[in-house]
């Protein structure tokens, strides 16, 4: 089930995004794990503007979430977190779903995201999903301060793509 989040439950998502994050020290990424996850701010903010929400088990246990912000006007999945026990079951897929849905509510027309090009759950999990990549050239300059700014959190360029979906 997705849905949005209660305000209590905002204190989770960081914890279910380190979870998930130490899938990386698995593929040899492990500076993902030192990297700070969302901030309780951020949260907030996107719970209140409609743009989280949590996939909840069958007990209504949170085992995953996702975030959407406008970056330079568009619209953009910030943070796409499943626990590895929920993974696999459609809750991801369903999350993309929910936030491409608002997305296309919202007006816009296309879904963005950046992640890594060659990580099998990152860039063709995406593929699979209805997602492209989209060519440097055609980034405008939000996105590239959008890079700029996972760079500095220690996301290494080369192996980082965003791409989009109609929506």
């Amino acid at each position: 089930m997705i849905r949005a989040p209660r305000p209590d439950e905002i204190r989770l998502l960081p914890q279910i995004e380190n979870a998930a994050d130490r899938r990386y020290a698995r593929a040899g990424l492990t500076w993902v794990i030192d990297m700070p996850p969302a901030s309780m701010a951020s949260l907030e903010k996107g719970r209140r503007r409609g743009m989280l929400w949590v996939a909840a088990s069958p007990s209504n246990r949170v085992t995953g979430f996702a975030l959407m912000k406008l970056v330079g006007g568009k619209a953009w999945l910030d943070q796409l977190s499943v626990l590895d026990t929920w993974q696999r079951r459609g809750y991801g897929t369903a999350l993309i779903d929910r936030t491409a849905a608002t997305a296309r509510a919202l007006g816009f027309d296309v879904l963005h995201l950046s992640t890594y090009r060659d990580v099998p759950w990152n860039g063709p999990y995406y593929g699979r999903r209805g997602f492209e990549e989209v060519s440097r050239a055609e980034w405008p300059r939000a996105f590239r301060a959008q890079i700029m700014v996972e760079n500095s959190h220690g996301h290494p360029p080369w192996r980082r793509t965003i791409m989009r979906r109609r929506v």
